[in-house]
């Protein structure tokens, strides 16, 4: 159970873009700002149980709270309810955690992902009943009381910590918002590789076990999202597309991008199709939901043969940060795939369409 996976799982695709349009920013920028929000709203409420009368007063809260709304999130955001869903969030996590808090929170996520304050308050607001829906949902299925759901959240440190975004804590220095995850932060700071080899399964793309430690910080939230499993030790061999030789003269591997080109935006791509990819993985729990999900696979796999066109365009210097936050992320991608591919019957559904988007992740992450 990892649950900054259970509350992103609510928040695929759809209600990402429905999101950063209701709100005017940038799908990347709006996938950024969630992978930070998600666990440091999950961080507070870890501190906020970390007391007998925090966890009742939690566990009061979570009893009240709407669940059925997950499921009407389409159509809350964007339409006439998102303003009294954004003030119903910022009120409910401003009596748990306190005003400052908030505030503070909000405030970090605009610097983070270079959003107005108005524009991540809202978000902030929209993402707290999701956030307090999931636990919800949790608490109540595994029949939990104040202590039990303290306990639960307690387990969660390590989670939350590792899913936190590289230099995200920083800019929430003083708010005590993660002072119930500081000891995992640090853990989860020093590192480096955490594995020494690929995972066997899809890791023709990841032959350098070190390229984690050259990974940009901007772009360090995407590995935190997908290293919420650990990967397995058996699985098939990646079927990874080729990446083209190289055969053109030796001054074109050193070219500048083409004018016009930022290779911002095609991180911020590859950064909204992982989450989506993400948020797909985790929907899928038995056949069935593998069938339905089915479209969500082809489309971020059809998604990724463009990004991939674009970026293979580039000179291997200009597309270079693209290709470190790919052969980073490969890995954990890989570990969930694998995971999620062992439920029965999920790999005749999903096998053909999973080959492709590692086939184009492959190409992607190689230097």
């Amino acid at each position: 159970m990892n649950l900054v996976s259970m509350a992103m799982q609510f928040l695929g695709p759809m209600i990402i873009n429905k999101i950063a349009g209701s709100l005017g920013i940038n799908q990347g920028l709006a996938g950024k700002a969630i992978a930070a929000i998600v666990p440091t709203i999950l961080a507070g409420l870890v501190g906020k149980a970390s007391t007998p009368s925090g966890a009742s007063d939690l566990f009061g809260a979570l009893g009240k709270h709407d669940t059925g709304m997950l499921g009407n999130l389409g159509n809350l955001i964007g339409g006439s309810g998102q303003q009294s869903m954004v003030d119903n969030g910022n009120s409910l996590l401003g009596s748990l955690l306190g005003g400052s808090s908030t505030s503070a929170l909000a405030g970090a996520v605009g610097k983070f992902a270079d959003i107005g304050s108005d524009q991540s308050k809202s978000l902030v607001g929209m993402l707290a009943p999701v956030v307090m829906g999931s636990l919800a949902q949790q608490s109540k299925s595994s029949g939990l009381d104040a202590g039990g759901l303290a306990n639960m959240l307690m387990g969660q440190k390590d989670n939350i910590a590792s899913a936190m975004p590289a230099g995200f804590a920083d800019l929430l220095g003083g708010s005590g918002l993660l002072d119930g995850i500081s000891g995992n932060l640090k853990q989860a700071a020093t590192p480096a590789v955490r594995e020494t080899a690929p995972n066997p399964s899809y890791a023709a793309s990841s032959s350098n076990g070190n390229m984690m430690k050259y990974l940009l910080p901007a772009f360090a939230a995407l590995l935190a999202l997908f290293y919420f499993i650990k990967p397995s030790d058996k699985g098939a061999e990646q079927q990874a597309a080729p990446q083209p030789a190289a055969t053109a003269p030796a001054p074109a591997a050193t070219a500048p991008a083409p004018a016009g080109v930022n290779i911002a935006e095609y991180t911020n791509q590859a950064t909204t199709i992982l989450n989506s990819l993400k948020a797909s993985i985790g929907g899928v729990k038995d056949a069935a939901t593998a069938k339905k999900a089915l479209p969500d696979f082809q489309n971020i796999a059809g998604q990724l043969e463009k990004l991939k066109g674009g970026a293979m365009a580039l000179s291997a210097d200009a597309r270079h940060p693209l290709v470190q936050m790919i052969s980073a992320a490969l890995p954990g991608v890989a570990s969930s795939i694998d995971t999620v591919m062992k439920i029965p019957g999920v790999a005749a559904v999903l096998k053909p369409v999973m080959d492709q988007v590692m086939g184009h992740l492959g190409t992607l992450g190689k230097a």
